[in-house]
């Protein structure tokens, strides 16, 4: 099996490198050209709990002409999808399929708009990485995979893709029901990935502060109503006393934390922005995860101007508004 990986980052680089060190011949496509140079130059450094490798593997911001995969892993975050998808439908063989293991909500129905239904699986990561620099990524956590057909089930696919994985000491497996699992998943990430954005505090740290813990049990609240409506039943149905009680001894980095810290755009409109758009057809009211949506956005822009415009003249500004020159 001929496997691209589109969106190389912490997560994207975690699986290629790994793949590859089990033998799979494997591309990474990524953004990032000083990552890409760190790879093309040293190979991918993969670090971890499952250990240490450093593999030879080509690395390109594009797909080489030419370039064909017989199997596409997505990894971009969710802003990025759409771009993702175009890109994967260059590359992707006649009977060769896509898969997600993106966080959030919508990245498999935005692949299957491009691609076509028939041609993507969808998954669900519960692992946890980090970037360590340019070619340099650790898997620092170790969760299920899970792959499965969107309409439900597994396929012959699935499980060569799932066999794949687990020769690459990943733990994986199909799910009955991959979209439930997919949600499971958004359940965690919008219990905390945000909060921890925004405060810069980790899991561990919510509930050792009072009112951030009751803020957290607030927005789980919401979410959990939410999939009520719906009608989404989850793999595990007391997950929200699971994630309270589990939290006490996590500490890792969430990948929107992440993002916020280098001054990227985080992946909140796919994670509670995209909660706060379900809830409106169920007229559910939402206000814990509204504020959370609009703290976030006001933390990822001043975050992004400390990274990117260090010297925003604020003085300046104000003086063209008072002058007429700018809204």
């Amino acid at each position: 099996m001929r496997i691209t990986v589109v969106g190389a980052g912490a997560m994207g680089g975690s699986y290629g490198g790994l793949l590859a060190a089990a033998g799979h011949e494997v591309d990474l496509i990524d953004i990032q050209e000083d990552h890409v140079a760190a790879i093309d130059a040293n190979g991918m450094r993969v670090e971890g709990v499952c250990g240490e490798h450093v593999v030879r593997l080509p690395a390109a911001t594009v797909p080489a002409a030419g370039a064909r995969a017989d199997a596409v892993i997505v990894f971009v975050d969710a802003n990025n999808t759409r771009a993702a998808a175009e890109t994967v439908a260059q590359i992707l063989t006649a009977d060769g399929f896509a898969i997600t293991f993106q966080n959030g909500i919508g990245n498999v129905e935005t692949l299957a708009e491009v691609l076509g239904r028939e041609r993507v699986l969808a998954g669900s990561s519960m692992c946890s990485a980090a970037s360590l620099g340019p070619g340099r990524v650790s898997l620092t956590h170790m969760g299920l995979t899970s792959v499965g057909e969107t309409a439900g089930g597994g396929s012959a696919r699935a499980s060569a893709l799932v066999q794949a994985l687990v020769g690459a000491g990943l733990e994986a497996e199909i799910a009955p029901d991959i979209t439930a699992r997919i949600w499971e998943k958004f359940v965690v990430n919008c219990a905390g990935n945000a909060i921890a954005a925004t405060t810069g505090l980790r899991a561990g740290e919510f509930l050792r502060v009072p009112e951030l813990d009751a803020f957290q049990s607030h927005v789980l609240d919401e979410v959990m109503a939410v999939l009520n409506a719906k009608n989404i039943h989850l793999p595990d149905p007391d997950i929200v006393t699971r994630i309270k009680t589990g939290a006490r001894k996590k500490f890792n980095r969430p990948s929107m934390l992440q993002h916020v810290t280098l001054g990227r755009k985080t992946e909140i409109d796919a994670l509670n922005g995209a909660l706060v758009r379900a809830a409106a057809p169920f007229a559910i009211p939402v206000p814990y995860n509204e504020s959370l949506v609009a703290l976030l956005k006001g933390r990822e822009l001043a975050r992004m101007r400390e990274v990117h415009e260090p010297d925003l003249d604020y003085d300046a500004w104000e003086a063209r508004i008072a002058s007429g020159l700018e809204d």
